[in-house]
């Protein structure tokens, strides 16, 4: 299942969506973060974790990540296995890496070292044979890296064992987009200044396919997608195959449970 914040130890009992409400950052009434006093010397010191922020498919079929991390760190992108590649940030912090070709999915740790610590980032970097990619968060849904213009689209799907299900899609920044699950409207919500929409269900789904729409008033996507339960994840800590849409990744959370991740390649609004 999927397992969130301080409540790690924890199984849902109720659905994702207010798992996620309940360990977000507090804010005042203008909608800033509120701030509990003056910051510590741990809060000064802190370092936030590397992240990827664009993926390419290149002629010979490798694939090149970049993103941003603390200046003078030195990046690690690891596999299961044990492959690693190592990349040093320039001086804003940027960093790229070159991914050898491969003909499946790929999960990878992101970290980086600076002054002889090594910092996580959160969940894994999936990364598809054709360059698509998107960081795995356990109890939330995925960050898929976007390239182009903003348009309507299903991004991605996560959900638990239980049902509880987050879905995440981009629009145009600004635009109200209403999210339909089985004809049902399920959610309404503004896209971020990047064009984000993370949208959690309050209620579970229950097991076997569903029907998702979204639309902005100007356009409407829809997808099919099988919700069935994922079994255990045996020997790796991962399992993925393709669909139609895209890819299915079951995979293990840091709590020991699994959550599956719908990695959607195919559909954009029309």
């Amino acid at each position: 299942m999927i397992l969130v914040g301080a409540a790690i130890k924890f199984a849902l009992s109720m659905a994702l969506a207010a798992s996620l409400g309940s360990c977000g950052p507090r804010h005042d009434a203008s909608g800033s973060p509120a701030r509990s006093g003056p910051a510590s010397d741990a809060e000064r010191a802190y370092r936030a974790a590397p992240t990827a922020l664009a993926a390419t498919l290149l002629a010979d079929g490798r694939i090149q990540i970049a993103g941003q991390a603390q200046p003078g760190a030195r990046v690690r992108l690891a596999t299961p296995s044990g492959q690693v590649v190592f990349s040093d940030t320039a001086t804003d912090g940027g960093w790229t890496v070159i991914l050898p070709a491969a003909s499946t999915l790929r999960l990878l740790g992101l970290s980086m070292i600076e002054s002889g610590r090594n910092l996580q980032s959160e969940g894994y970097l999936a990364v598809t044979p054709r360059g698509q990619a998107a960081q795995l968060r356990a109890g939330a849904g995925a960050l898929v890296l976007t390239a182009g213009p903003a348009r309507l689209r299903i991004l991605a799907v996560d959900f638990d064992r239980k049902g509880g299900t987050v879905v995440s899609a981009q629009a145009s920044p600004g635009a109200m987009v209403t999210l339909r699950v089985d004809g049902v409207l399920r959610g309404r919500l503004a896209a971020g200044a990047d064009g984000r929409v993370s949208m959690a269900l309050d209620e579970p789904l229950a097991a076997g396919p569903h029907s998702f729409e979204i639309a902005d008033g100007r356009a409407r996507v829809q997808l099919a997608a099988d919700m069935s339960p994922a079994g255990p994840v045996v020997g790796a800590p991962f399992r993925s195959s393709r669909n139609p849409g895209g890819w299915r990744i079951d995979w293990m959370t840091p709590g020991g449970g699994v959550q599956t991740t719908l990695l959607i390649t195919s559909l954009e609004g029309g």
